[in-house]
């Protein structure tokens, strides 16, 4: 069966060329439509707004697909013909994506299958809202960008030179800041006149166009794929064919998959035997990871299925709650609170989901994180908690969005990052450090004083018996019961304490953490991180609590501030720690 798989993959690979996806992007009317309509050599049947909304309304409102082949570039000749290629042409798969804002949801379902990008700006009107925010979602999900000048046959023959290259160099700027800020541009009038412009043949007149393509064959790379994993295709289409069956139309995210090979559709809970398959409207034995095709599936119901997921049996599992690893974007000018709900787009599937970020970038499920407050410029991992079961793979590209609000000028892109692990919340070891600050009243004994100003009369105060304290020069001692009814306490240390550091009115400090998802919201747990040496900043100053390391390269994960770490700790706060006290509060009468 291997070998069978393996023959028919490598048959498979000397018919077809390899394949590199495109997306195309940009503000709506920037002319991206009509870019693809005059570049494509063959047309899928999600191509050029055949959606009916689309032709009613004239803009694109979904993904349309269709292929430019050319020749194979002299930079990927070996690379393909080393995995088996031998046909000496390559295929873009371009995929036309929405430009108008309501549709970003699309935008970013496409955005993720794509391998490079297209960015059509409108070369009179330059840099519009939409195409910062496209180019925000390349930054995301691709490595390599071309700035495509569109409609330069609207601006005066005469100043038309000048006005380009003026254009040109304020796209640069504007770029200066990103990771496409030495991408290649290429003026282009995709459709001299407009679209309306056509002759009886059809045709239409384009500029620009070879220019284009050769710069696409210069900077397309070897794209990354892996056919070892389970089999993942991202839906974007379906339809019945009448007598044979239901066609799902998408992209290959992983693994391969072969004719006969049983399939499942994790949403509906149902598995379909592949009866055959077809890429750009030529019959194939077997895809693989990158591949665009249609699959035609036995017995299937096409008003069940919109977008959504194909995969091996059982490799997609529904997720309630995920720990990613994110960042924030650049350009978002909003706060991203821990509690804070946002759009998360996995795949093609966007989902309100909450997010609680905690310090850290490497993931370990027993480790101990502290909790924060907001994401920061550094990455972090957080919380993902769906307000709605999710299909996707476990490393899945996750994107945050506030899209709830009215359609601005601003960047509505938060975070990106991907998934590492399901999350079990119960098990979670996320915590808060708080801090509560008394006075002593007086020494007792050598060993022992009475402290104040800590509790008031009314606290419960064996809660906290047991727990450890500090005064200002540092010394550990133990509450170790109520003094009166006034709020006042008894605390024991080990060895005797030096009278001029425990003198009356000298600060007392109680730190203890509290876990943010145990299911008893008064647990108090004391470990290493809560005691300070040799001496604690007051509460309106904020530097760290231990002596801080000497100066070093700036640290991708900063300590949180009521923690700071020794140079030699682990980032990820999994070592072991030496002291630990906990204390429960009794249940409420």
């Amino acid at each position: 069966t291997i070998s069978r798989a393996m023959a028919a993959a490598k048959n498979d690979r000397a018919r077809f060329p390899l394949n590199v996806n495109v997306g195309i992007m940009g503000h709506v009317d920037s002319g991206k439509t009509s870019l693809v309509k005059a570049l494509s050599t063959t047309l899928s049947t999600a191509a050029l707004d055949k959606h009916p909304q689309s032709q009613q309304r004239g803009i694109t409102i979904d993904l349309g697909f269709s292929a430019l082949t050319v020749r194979m570039p002299e930079q990927l000749a070996a690379s393909a013909e080393a995995l088996g290629y031998e046909s000496r042409d390559l295929q873009f798969t371009l995929v036309d994506c929405p430009g108008h804002a309501s549709l970003i949801r699309t935008i970013m379902g496409g955005a993720q299958i794509i391998d490079m990008m297209m960015l059509v700006v409108d070369c009179v009107k330059g840099i519009q809202t939409q195409t910062a925010e496209c180019l925000v979602i390349g930054e995301i999900t691709c490595e390599t960008m071309i700035v495509v000048l569109n409609k330069v046959d609207s601006l005066p023959a005469e100043q038309r030179e000048e006005r380009v290259e003026r254009q040109k160099k304020r796209v640069k700027d504007q770029l200066s800041q990103t990771k496409f800020k030495d991408c290649a541009m290429v003026a282009v009038a995709a459709a001299v006149g407009g679209e309306k412009s056509a002759g009886g043949d059809g045709k239409i007149d384009s500029w620009g166009l070879d220019e284009l393509v050769e710069t696409l064959r210069a900077k397309a790379a070897m794209p990354s794929r892996d056919e070892a994993g389970p089999f993942f295709f991202a839906i974007d289409h379906c339809f019945p064919i009448k007598g044979q069956g239901t066609v799902v139309t998408g992209t290959c995210l992983r693994g391969s998959v072969s004719v006969n090979t049983v399939v499942e559709l994790p949403a509906l809970g149902l598995e379909k035997k592949v009866k055959s398959m077809q890429m750009f409207r030529k019959p194939v034995k077997r895809i693989a990871c990158g591949d665009r095709a249609g699959i035609c599936l036995s017995q299937l119901d096409a008003s069940l299925v919109e977008r959504g997921i194909l995969a091996a049996p059982g490799s997609v599992p529904f997720i309630e709650d995920a720990i990613a690893l994110v960042s924030k974007v650049r350009f978002y000018r909003g706060n991203c609170a821990t509690d804070a709900k946002f759009h998360v787009t996995v795949g093609h599937a966007t989902v309100l989901a909450s997010a609680v970020f905690f310090a850290g970038e490497t993931w370990t499920p027993d480790a101990e994180y502290a909790f924060r407050a907001e994401l920061g410029d550094e990455p972090s991992l957080c919380v993902l908690r769906f307000e709605s079961r999710v299909r996707c793979q476990l490393d899945a590209l996750v994107v945050g969005s506030r899209l709830d609000g009215p359609e601005t000028s601003q960047c509505r892109v938060a975070f990106h990052g991907h998934l590492v692990d399901k999350a079990d919340v119960a098990k979670l070891k996320i915590f808060k450090i708080k801090e509560k600050e008394g006075k002593i009243a007086r020494l007792e004994t050598p060993t022992q004083l009475v402290g104040k100003d800590l509790f008031s009369k009314e606290t419960t105060m064996q809660q906290f018996v047991g727990l450890k304290l500090q005064t200002a020069a540092g010394d550990l001692g133990v509450i170790a019961s109520a003094f009166g009814k006034s709020g006042k306490f008894r605390v024991t240390f080990p060895h005797p304490l030096d009278p001029a550091a425990a003198r009356p009115k000298d600060r007392l400090i109680l730190r203890f953490k509290r876990y943010l998802f145990s299911h008893n919201s008064k647990h108090m747990h004391q470990d290493d991180d809560c005691f300070f040496r040799p001496a604690p900043p007051r509460q309106d100053d904020h530097p760290p609590l231990l002596t801080p390391p000497a100066p070093a390269a700036a640290p991708r994960d900063p300590p949180h501030p009521l923690r700071a770490r020794p140079p030699d700790a682990p980032a990820d706060r999994s070592s072991p720690t030496t002291t630990t006290t906990t204390t429960t509060a009794p249940p409420p009468p």
